[in-house]
Formats: structure tokens, C-alpha cells, sequence
């Protein structure tokens, strides 16, 4: 009704949105005096863009940050003539915590700033360390650095994963922003994330990025499997775990994810003795 008496098109303008919000449900109280200059009349929301390497030799993860923002500040609005809202344009409050998941426990670090430089490199000491190796002779056919023209990428991804204390990382696992975040990390530390993080965001982010790679592995596929039939799960991720085995069916694959929901669905309503539907 509202929207109807104040435009035909019933649509609203942010300022009429005001207007009506505030005459009504008093919207200009303090701790929401800023949120339409900081979120809305600005550049609006951070995009962030990470990714990670892991020194061996400084025992520590190396961060790399892009930070942008959903849109751009109106050069002719009144934005730049309060300096509240001119820091709005070009950051944000506060600092970005990120949660590593080490072999030896959890760490929270709160150090990614929200504000300044939009291109950083922020360090992240780990506490765990990694187990002394024997050596291993080098195989015939290898290169002389240990690595093997014939091993597949996945088999690098986990060789990588297991020469560091990382088992997988989460930035701003509280949701304390309300902001686009786009993560990269080696593929096992995603598989990592969903068998053994009990967070149902976790596990759904995880198989969102999992379902989307270019390239399957059978890690991957056994990992989507493996939670579909954990009764233990929120049902509506091992939906979603269902949906990526899939959508990942193909060729390349033997179409594992097709014959692994086949097997998961006689396996519930099939009558085993005759092999026939209940």
C-alpha cells in the first residue's frame, strides 16, 4: 500500500525508502544512522579475492588479498562531504577474521583491515608443525626435485596438501560481513572441509566449489559419496552433495557420480532379496 500511494511503478527510491521507513518504524535510531551511507550510498559491499601459499620454511601461510566493493561511489552524491561517509567509499570497519584449521587445532586470526590498500599480503604463523620425513629414494622416470611426469594433478594436490600443517581455511566463518568472498586452496583442504568441519555453511561452501571445478578427481567424487551416505549430516547438504555427484557425471569419470546416486537410491528402496523396487 505504501509503495502503491508513493509511485505508480511501485518501486521506491533509496531516499523515499527512507523517508517512509524512518516516518514509520523510526529507522533513524543511532545504531542504524549509518548503515545506508556505509553499505548502500557508497561502494556498497567488499568483494573479497584470497589465496594462499604455505613457506615450509618460515612455517607460516602467506595470504594474498584483493579487496573491491559491489559497486561504485556516485561522484555527485553527498557522499563526499561528510567524512563518515567518505570512509565508507573506500572501506570498511573493523578487520576480517580468518580461521585456520592446523593439524594440532583451530586458530582464529582477525587481521585481514577491512580499509586501505585494496592489494595486501598478510602472514599467518601456523602453531602446528609437520612430522620430520625419511628420506625417499627417487624412483626411476622422476625428475630430480621428487616430482613425476606421470603422477595426475589430484595426486600433486595431495602430495602439496600433506607437506604443510594445513588441513583448510575459512574467512570470516562468522559471516560478520556482508560481503562476496571468493577463496582458493588446494583441492584436498576443500575435501578436508566438508568431511570434517560440523559447520553446515562450511560443508555447503565446500561442495559448492568442489561441484565447480574444471577437472574431477575420484577424491572428489568418493568425498561427495561418503557425505551423501553420512546419516549423521544435515539432510538438506547431502541434497546438495547429491545434486553435485550429479551434475559432475561424465565421461571423464566413468560416470562415477551417476552410478554412486544409482547405488545410494537401491540401496534405500530396493528390496535386496529380489532386487526389484518396495
Amino acid at each position: 500500500m505504501i509503495v502503491a500511494s508513493t509511485r505508480a511503478s511501485r518501486t521506491l527510491s533509496t531516499k523515499e525508502f527512507r523517508h517512509l521507513a524512518n516516518k514509520i518504524g523510526n529507522l533513524e535510531r543511532p545504531f542504524l544512522k549509518e548503515f545506508f551511507p556505509r553499505w548502500i550510498e557508497s561502494c556498497g559491499c567488499p568483494i573479497m579475492r584470497l589465496g594462499i601459499s604455505y613457506n615450509k620454511r618460515r612455517n607460516l601461510v602467506e595470504l594474498a588479498v584483493s579487496r573491491g566493493c559491489t559497486a561504485k561511489a556516485d561522484p555527485g552524491s553527498d557522499s563526499h562531504v561528510n567524512g563518515d561517509i567518505q570512509e565508507g567509499a573506500t572501506g570498511w570497519p573493523g578487520m576480517m577474521s580468518v580461521r585456520v584449521h592446523e593439524t594440532d587445532g583451530v586458530y582464529d586470526h582477525p587481521i585481514l583491515p577491512m580499509a586501505g590498500e585494496a592489494l595486501q599480503v598478510v602472514e599467518l604463523q601456523c602453531h602446528s608443525k609437520l612430522a620430520a620425513k625419511r628420506f625417499q629414494k627417487t624412483k626411476k622416470g622422476s625428475k630430480p626435485d621428487g616430482s613425476d611426469d606421470n603422477v595426475d594433478a589430484s595426486t600433486q594436490e595431495n602430495r602439496t596438501s600433506m607437506d604443510s600443517p594445513l588441513l583448510w581455511i575459512r574467512v570470516d566463518p562468522e559471516m560478520e560481513y556482508l560481503a562476496e568472498i571468493h577463496f582458493h586452496q588446494p583441492i584436498q583442504m576443500w575435501i578436508n572441509q566438508l568431511e570434517k568441519d560440523k559447520d553446515v555453511i562450511s560443508q555447503s561452501q565446500a561442495i559448492a566449489v568442489l561441484e565447480k571445478l574444471p577437472q574431477l578427481s575420484f577424491a572428489v567424487i568418493n568425498a561427495l559419496n561418503n557425505f551423501l551416505n553420512d546419516t549423521k549430516a544435515f539432510w538438506r547438504v547431502r541434497v546438495e552433495a547429491a545434486y553435485a555427484l550429479a551434475v559432475t557425471a561424465s565421461e571423464e569419470t566413468d560416470l562415477a557420480g551417476l552410478l554412486h546416486l544409482v547405488k545410494f537410491y537401491k540401496s534405500r528402496r530396493f528390496d535386496t532379496d529380489i532386487g526389484l523396487p518396495r
